[in-house]
This record gives C-alpha cells, sequence and structure tokens, in this order.
C-alpha cells in the first residue's frame, strides 16, 4: 500500500448476544441501552439488546436476595411478561 492510498475501514464487530438469568422468575433477561442510538450502533449491539429510550429514571426496588431497598439504574429487564423484574 502506498502513502496516498487508505486502508478500507473495517466492518463494525457485532457484541455477543449475552443474556443473564433473571434472579426472580429465572427467565432470559436482556442488558438495557438508554439513549438516542443511531441506526448503526443499534446494529453492532446484540440483537437481545432492550431498547429504553432517552429517560433514564432512577429506580427504588427491593433486592429479592436480601430484602434491602436500593435505588439505581436498571442495566438488565426480565424478558417474562408477567415478571419484568429490573436490576442493575
Amino acid at each position: 500500500m502506498t502513502p496516498d492510498e487508505t486502508a478500507p475501514s473495517p466492518e463494525p464487530k457485532r457484541k455477543r448476544a449475552v443474556s443473564r438469568e433473571c434472579p426472580v422468575c429465572g427467565s432470559e433477561a436482556w442488558r438495557i441501552a438508554y439513549g438516542m442510538i443511531m441506526p448503526s450502533a443499534r446494529e453492532a449491539m446484540p440483537e437481545n439488546t432492550e431498547f429504553a429510550g432517552c429517560c433514564i429514571d432512577m429506580e427504588i426496588r427491593e433486592y429479592p436476595a436480601t430484602g434491602k431497598t436500593e435505588m439505581g439504574i436498571p442495566k438488565w429487564a426480565c424478558q417474562n411478561p408477567e415478571c419484568r423484574h429490573r436490576w442493575w
């Protein structure tokens, strides 16, 4: 390659599809993505990402394992429509 030539930009790498088990019901849970995400960035994210929009609200919840009250921004959401537990 000569100094005048530019290397083609590499294709964006897709992130692995990662899911977790919901600590409440045991169903599959997906990572939550916040913000206005451009289409090219959405394509690079795993297909099982839950897009939550721009509003990031602090949530108060009771942690199921300890029973203690916690406050935070959820990063995971259960995909079971009867549970929909969200946690960080």
